[in-house]
């Protein structure tokens, strides 16, 4: 698992592509760009950028606040640098950020920047380098992000378009989630798993994960729970264990039989939790979107999932076949995912 940014942070990345405005009477999907991504061993979407003038692969992080970095490979690139004040951001393992990188030039597909500004991560990202960086809510919110596991194509869009009308490729069942844009730009959403109904976030630069409380008060699961598997392949201070659940719904998308982590989450810890409210176990922070449920890219894989950020809605679709693949898709009821294999 890579880390995450834990807080919020002033630094903020400043990327803008170019967009097509629409009429008020213009329906039609403004694509800015269009790039194939592959997957880590963990799932995780990894795309390519040009970072000044540098192919680099970096992660698709709804997850993370603010975009960043890998140090070694910006000390590669002779980015510039400047140190920002400790206790803004930390990552998942508690590190500091402690310095923000200048690139003079980034490209992504079509799109062209200059003068980003990106956190440095404290360690290095992947045991390998061959991770340069993450790109967070503060990039990813100014667009409508297509993720298409599929036909491995991401997508970038205009928001300017009619409400509901982003689903143009084939599909027989169509879930429509509603979610929160908090403002730290994390996606929360209406989770049920077995059940219990949570707040959740959506993160695609992480598995599935529970806090330990809510694994206890909801389903009465702790380390010495017999169906609680402890793992050691997280870089994080504390325990953490994974439990298969029956199912995952999403507002008409069930996902059967989701593989769930259980860990004590410290940054949820050392937040602020707003009161408990309705049905829902915990609700999100409005500052933060901390929640004791996350939803992972692991539930996303057999998916086609249109974030449609100014919307604030997730059209999910099941995936399209894969480019060889010459056999129509399975018939959906709702539409289902199975991760048990994940």
């Amino acid at each position: 698992m890579l880390k995450n940014i834990g807080t919020a942070c002033l630094v903020a990345l400043t990327l803008w592509g170019l967009t097509r405005p629409a009429r008020a009477d213009d329906c039609k999907l403004g694509r800015i760009a269009s790039i194939d991504f592959t997957e880590s061993e963990d799932g995780s979407i990894l795309f390519p950028v040009s970072i000044q003038g540098t192919q680099k692969m970096v992660m698709l992080d709804t997850g993370a606040e603010v975009s960043a970095v890998d140090p070694q490979v910006a000390a590669d690139l002779h980015l510039t640098i400047h140190r920002i004040a400790e206790g803004y951001a930390f990552n998942g393992a508690g590190e500091p950020f402690t310095q923000m990188a200048v690139v003079h030039g980034l490209d992504i597909g079509q799109m062209h920047a200059e003068e980003v500004r990106l956190l440095v991560w404290p360690s290095r990202l992947s045991s390998d380098g061959n991770l340069a960086g993450t790109f967070g809510a503060d990039f990813l919110h100014h667009y409508d992000i297509d993720i298409d596991f599929g036909s491995h194509k991401l997508g970038f869009f205009s928001q300017d378009h009619c409400p509901g009308k982003v689903v143009y490729w084939p599909a027989t069942s169509v879930a429509t989630i509603p979610i929160r844009v908090v403002k730290s730009g994390h996606i929360v959403m209406p989770v049920t798993l077995d059940s219990h109904s949570f707040d959740a976030m959506l993160d695609t630069g992480a598995p599935s994960h529970l806090s330990e409380g809510a694994a206890k008060s909801a389903f009465g699961l702790t380390a010495d729970s017999p169906d609680m598997t402890r793992v050691n392949n997280f870089d994080l201070k504390t325990p953490v264990y994974r439990h298969a659940f029956k199912a995952m719904q999403l507002e008409g998308l069930t996902i059967a039989n989701p593989t769930v982590y259980i860990w004590d989450d410290q940054t949820k810890d050392s937040m602020t939790q707003t009161p408990q409210l309705g049905s829902r176990i915990s609700d999100a922070d409005e500052q933060s979107g901390v929640t004791d449920m996350v939803v992972g890219v692991g539930e996303l894989h057999h998916l086609h999932v249109y974030i449609a950020y100014k919307e604030q809605k997730l059209y999910v679709t099941a995936a399209s076949p894969p480019p060889d693949a010459h056999e129509e898709a399975p018939a959906t009821k709702g539409i289902q995912a199975n991760s048990a294999n994940r």
